[in-house]
């Protein structure tokens, strides 16, 4: 996908992402509906071509489909069950395993809900880990948060805690999102992102209560 064909899906995802907090009159009630407002209120978007059209419309299809079965969130899931139905079922996984006291958790949270919510081909799921016991033993998780890259059922990433992200409770959504980029969890680099318009929200965090370090 060329950039520009890019930026045009980036409107179309976030406001697909999105369309569940708006109002009737303001959501996507179709992808052609979308497109006629691309040509009419952009004229930076002109070079669209055909091609790129047809690129645009297929990514736009696979966007809402996979809108529609959970992706664009960061989804907690409740049961081991669960995990391990989504994980095997789906091509590209993020998990997080998190701890509901942990500082450090909650910012990994936020950081996760940022790049599910611009890459809707891959799954993002959390579990709180008092309800996955035999999981945090069988993936030997011992340090929170830890976050575990699938595809295709196989696990391919691991990071734990922030020591591949600067160590630092203020590192950069754009680090984050270039892990999962090395293990091909997503398929491409946010437009927004790589412009730093995420940056770290909710600013940053007091680290003298963290409990990164966690006993299994």
């Amino acid at each position: 996908m060329d950039r520009i064909t890019a930026t045009v899906f980036e409107k179309y995802t976030d406001q697909l992402v999105g369309s569940a907090a708006l109002s009737d009159n303001e959501s996507i009630k179709d992808d052609d509906e979308f497109l006629d407002l691309i040509d009419e209120d952009d004229a930076a978007l002109q070079s669209i071509r055909e091609r790129r059209m047809q690129e645009l419309q297929t990514q736009m299809t696979a966007a809402r489909r996979r809108a529609d079965s959970g992706h664009g969130q960061l989804s907690e899931v409740k049961t081991e069950k669960e995990v391990l139905s989504i994980s095997t079922s789906t091509k590209l996984t993020v998990l997080l395993f998190f701890h509901a006291d942990f500082k450090r958790c909650e910012i990994m949270q936020r950081k996760l809900s940022d790049l599910a919510s611009k890459h809707l081909e891959t799954r993002f799921i959390s579990v709180n880990v008092e309800n996955a016991p035999f999981l945090v033993t069988k993936l030997n998780v011992k340090v929170l948060p830890c976050v575990l890259g699938f595809v295709d059922g196989m696990e391919c990433m691991r990071l734990v805690g922030f020591e591949k992200l600067g160590n630092t409770d203020a590192f950069d959504v754009r680090a984050l999102e270039n892990q999962l980029r090395k293990c091909k969890l997503i398929e491409r680099y946010a437009v927004d992102i790589q412009k730093g318009s995420l940056g770290t929200k909710g600013g940053s965090y007091d680290d003298a209560d963290s409990e990164d370090d966690w006993d299994v």
